[in-house]
């Protein structure tokens, strides 16, 4: 027993400095960039209209949440995405599992959500303004259809990629179409199906942010895109910020999520 301890005490310090050297590693990598930030904003004389200072870009930022306006902006845009991703995600799991439970409508829809996932969805996106208008709608809209095709295209492959043995064992202990469907086929496909998710939780974001910054209102997107228009840089920087760390927040809260389903 004491080799056995010894041996995960090891194990678990090495894993520890491991850690430990990847944290630095990336703080390196952050002190470089700010450096590099800092000289060309300083020394390196670009103007603050092109790069402001860091501590230009922070007193923006303290300013920023301190602003109701951007905390509803904040608040649209995350809405935004929810929704959309709930929308492409339902309808992209629910498709994907009807066309993969037959070989022939797996064959007819498989290269066309393929060539809707790789099609850029952006130049259709003066489709959703024209029928839809500036509001969230056109947004939210065109997220879901971007987070859709991803989605469904790997839960058909995912679906197609079930060992049939594993289909046969389930007909022998009775299981019902259902149970084979959910149960077994589902199952079995969640890796895929779980991979189109997260791509899908990227692409609503991206999709969100996007369509914010092209032609909207309101949301952080228009907050950006305004303040590079109307060239104020600094906040245009500090917005950047708040959308990295907003971004970031999702993509934690959706990994959490995820890794439920995956044990």
């Amino acid at each position: 027993m004491s080799a056995i301890a010894r041996t995960a005490g090891a194990k678990g310090s090495a894993g520890f400095q491991y850690g430990l050297k990847l944290w630095a590693l990336r703080a390196l990598l952050v002190a470089i960039i700010a450096g590099a930030w800092s000289y060309a904003a300083g020394p390196g004389g670009v103007a603050d209209i092109l790069l402001p200072s860091i501590p230009q870009v922070a007193a923006e930022l303290g300013s920023l949440v301190k602003d109701p306006v951007i905390w509803r902006a904040a608040g649209l845009t995350l809405g935004e995405m929810a929704i959309a991703f709930v929308l492409g995600a339902s309808l992209g799991i629910v498709v994907g599992l009807w066309a993969g439970r037959r070989n022939l409508r797996a064959r007819v829809t498989d290269p066309l959500l393929a060539w809707g996932y790789i099609v850029p969805s952006v130049v259709f996106y003066p489709l959703f303004l024209l029928w839809f208008g500036l509001g969230s709608s056109s947004k939210v809209l065109y997220a879901a259809v971007g987070a859709f095709f991803p989605i469904a295209f790997n839960t058909i492959r995912g679906l197609k990629s079930v060992d049939p043995k594993f289909v046969r064992l389930g007909k022998a202990f009775g299981a019902s179409k259902r149970q084979l469907d959910v149960s077994i086929k589902l199952g079995a496909a969640m890796p895929m199906v779980l991979s189109g998710v997260r791509i899908g939780v990227a692409l609503t974001t991206i999709a969100v942010i996007l369509g914010e910054m092209l032609a909207a209102s309101a949301g952080l997107g228009f907050e950006l895109a305004k303040s590079f228009n109307v060239l104020q840089t600094a906040r245009g920087f500090a917005v950047m910020v708040i959308l990295m760390v907003l971004v970031g927040l999702v993509q934690l809260v959706a990994n959490r999520a995820l890794s439920h389903f995956r044990h």
